[in-house]
């Protein structure tokens, strides 16, 4: 059940500088390890920013749900049709790619590109790639209630399972998943010269 006050919306891009400092926020460990110099003149923050503010991929505002409180935004989801083209595993590739061959280079490097082609999803899958909820108005509801709409969004698009990855050192969020039905299927395969954060893989099954 949604919180008092709470209401939904898809993002746009005039939601970046919510959305954008909030999800260089969750996975500020990742992103600055990876991120840091691959582009002249921008800030790991900064590719977060216009990585949002592109067509798709993981960060874009066309894959995103906004949470407002209050008319506030409060939460945010990122998720879409894995095998979808604003969802493909090389997403990555591309969007660095248009900053320039260093930067693809320095990331692949860095481990990122083997460590997301090792991502494979199961068939008819939805991903879950971000969520987020302001620091100040955790622990009502606002998380829950945005993976269980994106749940329905899966559901509706005819997919056969949900799948998302937490952080090891993560365990709230991983009681929260359990609580909404995820299950462990395998633990973090990345390549070992990658410096992201191991995570485990979850995954919820969609009835038909």
């Amino acid at each position: 059940m949604n919180s008092p006050g709470l209401t939904f919306k898809p993002a746009t891009r005039d939601d970046t500088p919510f959305v954008a400092r909030l999800m260089y926020d969750i996975g500020r460990r990742d992103l600055d390890r990876l991120l840091t110099g691959i582009a002249a003149g921008l800030s790991p923050f900064g590719i977060v920013e216009k990585f949002y503010q592109a067509p798709g991929g993981m960060f874009s505002w066309r894959n995103t749900e906004v949470a407002l409180h209050d008319n506030l935004p409060a939460g945010f989801i990122t998720a879409y049709r894995a095998t979808s083209r604003n969802g493909s595993d090389m997403w990555l590739a591309r969007a660095v790619g248009r900053l320039g061959a260093k930067a693809l280079m320095l990331l692949a490097w860095r481990g990122a590109i083997v460590a997301r082609a090792m991502q494979h999803h199961l068939s008819g899958s939805w991903y879950v790639a971000f969520v987020g909820v302001d620091p100040l108005q955790q622990s009502v509801g606002i998380g829950s209630s945005l993976i269980e709409r994106s749940i329905q969004t899966a559901r509706a698009s005819g997919c056969s399972c949900v799948e998302l990855d937490v952080d090891v050192d993560n365990p709230r969020a991983q009681a929260l998943y359990e609580r909404l039905g995820f299950h462990i299927v395998h633990a973090d395969r990345r390549w070992k010269s990658s410096s992201m954060v191991e995570t485990r893989r979850m995954i919820l099954p969609l009835q038909a």
